[in-house]
């Protein structure tokens, strides 16, 4: 299948590691070029060269909640290669910086307000901020594909972990906002979509099966009795952004093994 993806540009958020950095491999694959953006400095960097040796990369270090941190990205982006065509935005958050207790995850009564709004400002208000800046480029040439990272804790609430109001509340928001900026922005040839994903056997995923108790219980709730695999993601990923599926927009595509359909 010819996914129409060779040559595009393709900036990829949370590039340098979990489902941004599979999602990023796969693009290069199918010979795309890839902007490589991540808040790590060391780890786009890392990504960018591993990645140049299938495609041709440019790595980019930003604080997507800072409106001046992703303007000033994508202006480097635009610099550097003139347009994007797709953009597929990983980069998130579970948790703020003091929701960990002596015994673990706080439960939500606990929480701070400074948590909630980081989990929020790095989640939500950063799919904005890197939404907005990508359609920007994508509304001057009449076509682009948007793909957000979502999750299935915008639709069920997660058994066995505390404290995830922040993280439920921002990806919730991050399909309505994707749904809204799918109509929007449908007269300009772009098409805006989310993904969200279950439990993925990503570096993050196989460490909270550590958890006493945890696996289990995850695994039980999984009618297919195992963890997505982060190449899965990828796939979903860049079939929303081919030539295939031009008429999807504004649809959340669940990559949970079954979990939300209990």
């Amino acid at each position: 299948m010819d996914t129409g993806l060779a040559g595009k540009v393709v900036l990829i958020t949370g590039a340098a590691r979990g489902l941004g950095r599979q999602a990023a491999e796969a693009f290069a694959r199918e010979g795309a070029r890839i902007a490589v953006l991540d808040s790590s400095e060391e780890g786009s960097a890392l990504a960018a060269e591993e990645l140049s040796e299938i495609s041709e990369t440019y790595r980019l270090t930003a604080d997507v909640s800072r409106e001046d941190s992703v303007e000033k990205a994508v202006s480097s982006l635009l610099k550097q290669w003139k347009t994007i065509d797709v953009l597929i935005h990983c980069a998130g958050i579970a948790r703020g910086p003091e929701q960990k207790g002596p015994d673990g995850w706080l439960p939500m009564e606990q929480v701070a307000l400074d948590d909630w709004q980081r989990v929020l400002s790095v989640n939500l208000t950063g799919t904005f901020l890197l939404n907005r800046a990508a359609a920007r480029s994508m509304i001057d040439q009449r076509w682009g594909r948007i793909v957000n990272v979502a999750s299935i804790s915008a639709m069920v609430a997660n058994r066995g972990l505390a404290g995830l109001g922040p993280y439920a509340a921002s990806k919730g928001g991050v399909i309505s906002l994707t749904k809204v900026l799918a109509v929007e922005w449908a007269a300009y040839g772009i098409t805006v979509n989310s993904i969200s994903p279950g439990y993925m056997a990503t570096e993050m995923g196989v460490r909270s099966q550590t958890m006493p108790g945890f696996k289990e219980l995850q695994l039980s709730l999984i009618p297919q009795g195992r963890l997505g695999d982060p190449d899965e993601f990828a796939a979903a990923a860049m079939f929303l952004a081919s030539a295939q599926a031009g008429h999807i927009t504004g649809h959340n595509l669940v990559i949970d093994g079954g979990y939300t359909a209990w």
